[in-house]
């Protein structure tokens, strides 16, 4: 049977209501056109048709089925006067979001499209999360979308062309819901070493004041705080591999200050002469600057091995001892120990070992030191193996300091990778300690500062040497250069310039000037010996005019036999250190020499020109007798024999 017209109609108006009801129930538009973006969430449309049903309900109930018309109409008067001020206020504070999903959020879904093509323009603005503050963009992806063809910086530029500034992504591709955050990248705060530390500035004198005993200042790093590190423990051996240029000096007499601050005692040895002399004559602070006599800096380092010795010992019989700080200083290690190494091949005796045994006191020193506070600091420009004596040394420096390196200097001194780009900066240096890496700037003052402030710190805090056991080596009379030297060759009154080109002697030392005069040296800075003596003794000889001082002779220095030859081979007489130390061995009436602390024999040339019976003073008689001839020149009759 056709379906008439009426039930056509009536069948429409069906589905027509129940979707409007569906619609009703749901919070959907209740037309096909979409819900502007910025309103109200859905399910507080589904609350708001919600309430105004139940209140429909209530009112048709009272008004039909009990008659009480009033209270319907006071009801909802009052209901009215309290929800229309509430929905202006919310859709007056709609505005604001409003506004923002339809100038941002809609064009961003919008702009989807290409990224996102799978999706229609609904999901896309669904897919879209951006809060009112802009704090985080959160973008929906389909499930499987690996962002190939570039889509991932395609969208990440977008953010960052919509709402400006750096964003960083985080992407969640491996599990459902597939979704990327995106978050305004954190700038990097850039921090630097200051480029200069005044060392009496209050923050580093503060940073001394709160260090323990043995900690110490090392300098500043780019948090502008104080890094200090402890002598003890695991760091008691320091090394520092620093290029000329790089703040040694700044360094070591910064550190020097604070030692003497702590009342230790200061070994130092520097061939350089200029970094740690500034603190000559300050109490506890023993230095050995003199180039001229490596064997005086070789003294040094081995008191404070046989300081470690005796330490060690009284340690032993005494577990709980304690004792004062006592530190060796190398500085300018590389020229330090190629020095010492000449100084050994010209001077060690027959039948001694061909490697410097210099090294073999500063391992003892490392290895047995710690246990009773005795340390080093050694600084090189090149820190390398050969440097210190290839005996394995390099690794015991467990805190190590490098400034102005190169790449192959890294590697080799440290050894890991990638390689940090050297800052060339004075007092600029990178503290290595295991696996951490410390840029600092170490603190500056001028050497006179540093000096007086080591002056006034040992007369505020003392010093004490009950924990020395031995006396510091004395110091021999500085040698100078040989261009700054001017010889007198034997057997005539004319000085002459040394070999290479010394200055010319002074007026004074002139033809027929006074023959001790011709022997002096011409020193260009400092006293002369005479000064030397009138300080000592105003009333002494030295007070006397020069002619008629009673000069020390250089003749009665302590030399070896090796230092006796070459100074004569310097004045002309044929001299060899072989046939001296054969005549020393075998002839019975040789000179008897003075025994050091460190096993040498040396002896006055003076003492050895009276037995060859070679005349040091030109102004005597010549009445020449030849007991014994100068070595080299002829055979004595017993020898020939031999």
């Amino acid at each position: 049977m056709a379906q008439s017209q009426l039930d056509k109609q009536i069948e429409e108006g069906v589905e027509t209501a129940a979707m409007v009801i569906g619609r009703f129930l749901s919070g959907a538009p209740l037309t096909d056109q979409p819900r502007a973006p910025g309103g109200l969430p859905r399910w507080q449309h589904v609350l708001l048709r919600l309430v105004l049903l139940a209140w429909a309900g209530w009112a048709a109930w009272m008004w039909w089925g009990v008659g009480n018309h009033q209270k319907v109409i006071w009801v909802s008067a009052g209901a009215a006067a309290v929800l229309i001020p509430v929905a202006i206020v919310v859709h007056i504070r709609g505005g604001a979001r409003r506004q923002h999903m339809q100038t941002l959020v809609v064009p961003m879904s919008l702009a989807l499209k290409e990224v996102i093509p799978a999706w229609d323009d609904a999901q896309r603005l669904k897919a879209v999360t951006i809060p009112l503050d802009r704090s985080f963009v959160k973008i929906a992806l389909p499930d499987g979308w690996h962002g190939q063809d570039g889509h991932k910086d395609m969208l990440r530029d977008m953010v960052a062309a919509r709402l400006g500034g750096r964003w960083q992504g985080e992407w969640n591709l491996k599990r459902h819901p597939f979704h990327v955050l995106f978050q305004p990248a954190k700038e990097k705060v850039v921090l630097e070493v200051p480029d200069r530390v005044d060392f009496f500035a209050p923050e580093v004198q503060e940073a001394i004041a709160k260090c323990a005993p043995g900690e110490l200042v090392l300098g500043f790093d780019e948090r502008k705080q104080a890094l200090t590190k402890h002598m003890t423990g695991e760091t008691p051996m320091w090394g520092l591999s620093v290029g000329s240029g790089g703040g040694k000096s700044s360094f070591l007499q910064m550190i020097i200050t604070q030692l003497v601050a702590q009342r230790a005692t200061v070994v130092g040895v520097d061939v350089k002469q200029s970094s740690i002399s500034c603190f000559e004559g300050v109490q506890g602070v023993h230095l050995y600057t003199d180039p001229g006599n490596i064997g005086d800096m070789r003294a040094g380092v081995n008191w404070v091995a046989r300081e470690v010795e005796a330490r060690n010992y009284l340690k032993k019989k005494n577990p709980d001892k304690e004792f004062d700080r006592l530190t060796l200083i190398l500085e300018e290690g590389n020229e330090f120990g190629d020095a010492s190494k000449e100084w050994w091949n010209e001077n060690k005796e027959k039948g001694e070992p061909a490697a410097d045994p210099m090294w073999s006191d500063i391992a003892s020193i490392m290895r047995m030191g710690r246990h009773v506070n005795v340390t080093i600091i050694g600084v090189f420009q090149d820190l390398r193996e050969s440097a210190v004596g290839n005996r394995g040394l390099r690794n015991m420096f467990r805190l190590l300091m490098l400034g102005n390196f190169n790449a192959n200097q890294w590697k080799m001194i440290v050894n890991t990778s990638p390689v940090p780009e050297s800052v060339d900066k004075p007092g600029r240096m990178l503290v290595v300690e295991g696996n951490r890496r410390v840029w600092i700037q170490v603190p500056y003052a001028s050497p006179e500062a540093f000096r007086d402030q080591a002056m006034k710190l040992r007369r505020e805090r003392g010093y004490s040497t009950q924990d020395l056991y031995g006396g510091a080596p004395a110091k021999s009379k500085e040698r100078l250069p040989s261009l700054l030297q001017v010889s007198t060759p034997l057997f005539t009154k004319d000085p002459v310039p040394v070999e290479g080109g010394a200055h010319p002697a002074p007026e004074s030392e002139a033809v027929g000037a006074d023959t001790t005069e011709q022997k002096r040296f011409v020193i260009e800075a400092g006293a002369y010996e005479e000064g030397e003596a009138a300080a000592s003794d105003d009333s002494g000889p030295a007070a006397l005019p020069a002619k008629e001082a009673e000069p020390s002779a250089p003749a009665q220095e302590l030399l070896t036999l090796a230092e006796i030859a070459r100074r004569f081979q310097e004045q002309g007489v044929e001299m060899n250190a072989n046939t001296l130390r054969s005549h020393k061995s075998r002839k019975e009436d040789f000179p008897v020499g003075q025994m050091q602390d460190d096993g040498k024999e040396l002896f006055t040339m003076a003492a050895i020109a009276t037995y060859y019976d070679i005349r040091l003073d030109e102004e005597e008689d010549a009445e020449e007798t030849e007991p014994h001839p100068a070595p080299g020149a002829e055979a004595r009759p017993e020898e020939s024999a031999a």
